[in-house]
């Protein structure tokens, strides 16, 4: 007898997708992306949201070439081999992008994670509880295989965190980041109603994904407090011109110490 169960596969990066859907990658990595969303709503969800995305990524970089640590990119580039020549980029057609987020839509999962998002926003009058419902939404989506591969070293977490800095106006480093118990993965710029929101993820090996997220707004500085949302323990906390949560599945208690920790260490 044979087993005709499929091989699980590692999820689609989301540098992947965005490759994808500006039209980067090549006619066989795109016809293989299409035809994995046909088949797994969770990965036509993710290209949908990443979809959204509207800040103007090239502005805020800018600033950044202009006063970058060369030395440290040169080492950090070094490693990287030089790419193989293969034919130019070709747009992706939108109808081609839908259509794959369209068969999700028939087993209704896109549809209902869609739903709930708007229903959220619109039935909780609360912006301090919406923004977080939103992310909420949005880390539901992460398994450990989102967050594999090789973690940043130290100037590679320093130069993610210089294009936060920048956007937020903060003074984040390496350290005052770091995450007792959970490693270090990624840093990146997202946006919550027109204002850049900071997500630094991390993977504990015992409890899965975990993030720090950071949104620039002003507010009434407040400590830590906790909630549920969407299956995961959320602690949240504000300061006079940002409001900050760290969430994941680690134990109540375990999660509250952590983020007394982080907020000692980052000033919003």
């Amino acid at each position: 007898m044979t087993d005709d169960t499929p091989t699980p596969t590692a999820q689609p990066s989301d540098e992947e997708l965005t490759a994808f859907i500006d039209g980067q990658l090549g006619p066989e990595d795109e016809a293989r992306l299409i035809a994995r969303m046909e088949h797994d709503p969770t990965v036509a969800e993710r290209v949908e949201f990443l979809s959204r995305a509207s800040l103007p990524y090239r502005d805020a970089f800018q600033p950044l070439l202009d006063t970058a640590p060369e030395a440290a990119l040169q080492r950090m580039l070094a490693g990287i081999a030089p790419p193989s020549v293969q034919e130019p980029p070709r747009a992706l057609p939108r109808r081609r992008l839908f259509g794959a987020l369209a068969a999700s839509l028939a087993v209704g999962v896109v549809g209902d994670r869609l739903w709930l998002a708007l229903r959220d926003r619109e039935g909780d009058d609360d912006e301090e509880r919406r923004w977080r419902t939103v992310v909420a939404q949005y880390m539901a989506l992460y398994t450990p295989a989102t967050l594999e591969g090789t973690a940043p070293d130290h100037d590679q977490q320093t130069a993610q965190l210089s294009v936060l800095n920048h956007q937020l106006g903060l003074s984040l480093t390496p350290e005052a980041v770091a995450i007792a118990g959970a490693e270090f993965r990624r840093a990146q710029i997202l946006a919550y109603d027109g204002q850049p929101l900071a997500q630094i993820a991390y993977l504990d090996p015992r409890t899965g994904p975990l993030a720090l997220c950071i949104l620039r707004r002003p507010g009434a500085p407040a400590g830590v407090a906790q909630e549920e949302r969407q299956g995961l323990r959320i602690a949240f906390w504000s300061g006079r011109d940002h409001a900050a949560l760290l969430i994941g599945s680690t134990p109540a208690r375990q999660l509250s110490a952590l983020a007394d920790s982080v907020q000692q260490r980052v000033r919003i």
